[in-house]
């Protein structure tokens, strides 16, 4: 029996650094950073219409418009991230915590699924595909978005 692919789980631990970094550059507000790992290529299906946002400038344009949607402190985590490597792809799964700092003091969190798929291209890992979503209620159609694990 042979133990752990010691590439396998240097390509994870990479991976989990680019999830960390956006964590960071989340809470520093910085977009520019936030962008780092994004393909120019990405498909993102964000929370809100419309269906999807192709290429990295509509996806900047929504992290922006994020970021400033609360005047303070904003986080970002998947605290329990699955990761699955196949060669130069990564697929991402978990839970999403966000919590955002309102001007009164209070923090609003919210709870959200997420997939994300990157791709190690020239040694670099970036994502090309997201997918993130709120359940709904099947009776009234309304976003659940005061659900928690």
């Amino acid at each position: 029996m042979s133990g752990p692919d010691p590439r396998e789980e240097e390509a994870e631990a990479r991976v989990r650094a680019v999830h960390e970094h956006w964590s960071e550059r989340t809470e520093a507000k910085d977009l520019e950073g936030l962008m780092r790992h994004i393909a120019d290529d990405v498909v993102s299906y964000e929370h809100d219409a419309p269906l999807q946002y192709v290429g990295r400038d509509r996806v900047r344009e929504v992290c922006r418009q994020g970021l400033e949607s609360a005047p303070g402190t904003v986080t970002w985590e998947v605290p329990d991230m699955r990761v699955l490597i196949r060669d130069d792809l990564a697929v991402v799964w978990g839970l999403n915590r966000m919590t955002a700092r309102e001007a009164d003091g209070t923090v609003s969190e919210s709870w959200s699924r997420g997939t994300r798929v990157l791709r190690r291209r020239d040694g670099e890992w970036t994502m090309v595909h997201q997918h993130v979503s709120y359940p709904y209620d099947a009776r009234t159609g309304e976003a659940r978005t005061d659900l928690s694990p």
